[in-house]
């Protein structure tokens, strides 16, 4: 593990997966790392439990925040960064598929050398349904939006805090990653794209990928977000 007074904090959305977030929390537990390194997010879920497991195993290298609605992935993210006090704000799914010490680590490893630096992580040791999949989504992104996008949904990602001072109308579902490296390809950012190992999910099912059809949905609000995101990217931080 690598300790120094780093200068990010890394927000981990939940939504009714309490087994997810009692998982994550006890990772937590075992780690090293500075106080309120991770900042974890009941994003309005239905009952208290996440938060009663929050009280009940509460130590000092994350904090605990909620919303008392569900804001959407992209919502919740923007959200939970007003509680960041460093200068970075990252951000991971809480779905464990990626192991909290490992996004920790290679962020860590990162010369935050910056204001204008992206950080998002390409997946590797994915099915290979999954890949063939992104490689798909990228082609197609790539042509509509006229920018080389590869691995759009690669995460953790990390970008200044100054970022989400600039619009209020950040997409609120999980178009909210593409939006981020979409805007940063745009305005010139330095983008490091260090790779990180993925799992197959712990507990529980994903709140929107049900399959196939779930996931066109979701490609074609991407696309038709264009105009929108190409003027929002127009506004600097």
């Amino acid at each position: 593990m690598i300790l120094k007074d780093n200068n990010f904090q890394i927000v981990v959305p939940f939504y009714n997966d309490e087994d997810s977030f009692e998982t994550f929390v006890e990772i937590l537990n075992k780690m090293e790392t500075e106080d309120n390194a991770f900042i974890l997010l009941d994003n309005g879920s239905d009952t208290n439990e996440i938060k009663k497991i929050a009280e009940n195993k509460r130590k000092n290298n994350w904090t605990f925040v909620r919303s008392e609605k569900n804001l959407g992935f992209g919502g919740g993210i923007k959200y939970a960064a007003e509680f960041v006090e460093k200068e970075f704000v990252a951000w991971m799914p809480g779905n464990l598929k990626l192991n909290p010490s490992d996004v920790y680590e290679v962020i860590a490893k990162q010369n935050l050398d910056g204001k204008y630096l992206y950080i998002k992580c390409t997946r590797k040791n994915r099915p290979k349904i999954d890949h063939l999949k992104t490689r798909i989504f990228g082609i197609i992104a790539s042509i509509y939006f006229g920018e080389k996008i590869f691995d759009a949904g690669g995460t953790p990602n990390l970008i200044h805090k100054d970022f989400f001072s600039i619009e209020k109308d950040f997409p609120k579902d999980f178009s909210f990653d593409v939006f981020v490296y979409y805007y940063c390809l745009l305005n010139s950012f330095k983008i490091k794209r260090p790779s990180i190992s993925y799992k197959t999910r712990v507990h529980g099912e994903s709140h929107w990928q049900k399959g196939l059809i779930s996931e066109i949905k979701l490609t074609f609000n991407i696309l038709k977000y264009k105009k929108q995101w190409k003027d929002i990217s127009k506004i600097k931080i």
